[in-house]
């Protein structure tokens, strides 16, 4: 490869690497857990799972239908709080009403929910976490401590005009913040209760604008050379 292009990739490199901080978000809950960290609940009717993984605060909702007889998930009022806040419409792309076939499952995913880090101080860090190419400080709260509480209400009906509802209303709260600049793909450990919010830094910011004046230039004076 000429010596002149070896320059401009390595310099491409230096700009868009190592200028994003990632937020691992863990939430806890009085619900059980399966072997992946899903939540749920079971009774003779449905079996409810939650997860959360993914970018930006997703819900992701998986609903067994136990009966022999069709269920209609009522999106208009399954609404999602966070911190006593009410999002409606957080599961804005499907219709009014999901449909759920007897003795089947369907599974539904809301909007993301926030882009927003949470507040991190390295002092206040509970622990430093090493692991295999994950390295990072955490913060752990209790129930009674946690910055951030999330109630998730799920309305079904076995009725196609969705009346008569069931509500199935579950809380969860944050419980771990690990804050890394490792990417997800470095992550070896993506429990389904665990999602990540991603944060250019300023200096990523200043880095990347410098940078991309520096190629243009760089650029230029190759091919006036050339």
């Amino acid at each position: 490869m000429n010596k002149s292009y070896t320059l401009l990739l390595l310099i491409y490199i230096f700009i868009f690497s190592s200028c994003t901080r990632y937020q691992y978000i863990s939430l806890s809950s009085h619900l059980n857990q399966n072997e992946t960290k899903e939540f749920f609940n079971e009774n003779d009717t449905v079996l409810i799972k939650y997860s959360f993984s993914g970018e930006n605060f997703p819900l992701t909702i998986t609903v067994y239908n136990k009966l022999s007889v069709p269920l209609y998930t009522d999106f208009g009022r399954s609404p999602v709080y966070i911190n006593d806040y009410q999002i409606n419409n957080s599961f804005g792309q499907y219709e009014q009403s999901g449909f759920i076939a007897p003795l089947s499952h369907s599974t539904f995913t809301s909007d993301p929910l926030s882009d927003k880090q949470l507040p991190f101080t390295h002092h206040d860090s509970t622990a430093t976490y090493t692991g295999s190419n994950n390295l990072g400080l955490i913060h752990s709260y209790s129930e009674q401590s946690s910055l951030v509480y999330i109630r998730s209400i799920l309305a079904l009906s076995t009725n196609e005009d969705l009346t008569k509802p069931l509500f199935y209303d579950y809380s969860f709260w944050v419980s771990d913040v690990l804050q890394t600049y490792n990417k997800p793909a470095l992550m070896t450990y993506n429990p389904a209760n665990m999602f990540f919010i991603k944060k250019e830094t300023g200096f990523g910011k200043f880095l990347s604008w410098t940078g991309i004046i520096i190629l243009l230039l760089v650029t230029g004076a190759l091919s006036a050379g050339t």
